[in-house]
């Protein structure tokens, strides 16, 4: 029976990742997106190779908005991603509707339950702490925390935090 079961389950996987596939406008080679991620307009959706998209994401791509995810990045539980906004100067406020993309570089890490709102893009290697509120660009290689966000910390440069992550990960395999 629990071979059954697994194999059930493998093949839940392999028909959810080939209707992801066809679904999204990109999905990179070795992404993981949980059950639980809602996605709107799958069609405005990018994300590269190597991502983790925790279950509770909810992906708010307008039919003009795009989101794009870069290369190895990893979304905590809970987050938001949103491109529809309306123009402030415009009354009724409802009338007009805007689309602003949302750019997410590659090894950015957004921890659990922040919100990224229309029109912001996020540097590579950047870190996004839990809770926050990005309302606006954030530079490569920092931490960024708050409502709104700001950045708290310049993270050690992209290169030295590639050699860490190679270095441990060599350690793992000698300990294995």
């Amino acid at each position: 029976m629990p071979r059954l079961k697994s194999l059930v389950l493998d093949l839940l996987l392999k028909v959810r990742q080939w209707r992801l596939e066809n679904r999204l406008g990109a999905l990179g080679k070795g992404s993981t997106v949980c059950f639980g991620v809602r996605i709107s307009n799958p069609e405005q959706v990018f994300i590269g190779a190597g991502v983790s998209i925790a279950p509770g994401v909810w992906i708010g791509a307008s039919s003009k908005g795009r989101v794009t995810i870069g290369d190895g990045s990893a979304i905590a539980s809970g987050v938001r991603f949103v491109t529809p906004t309306h123009d402030p100067d415009v009354l009724p406020v409802s009338g007009i509707g805007i689309n602003r993309p949302v750019t997410i570089g590659r090894d950015v890490w957004i921890g659990t339950g922040a919100i990224i709102l229309p029109g912001v893009a996020i540097g590579d290697g950047t870190i996004v702490g839990a809770g926050a509120v990005v309302n606006r660009d954030l530079p490569p290689d920092v931490l960024a925390a708050g409502v709104p966000a700001i950045v708290v910390k310049t993270l050690l440069p992209r290169e030295t935090r590639l050699e860490n992550g190679r270095h441990a990960l060599e350690m793992k395999r000698r300990s294995l």
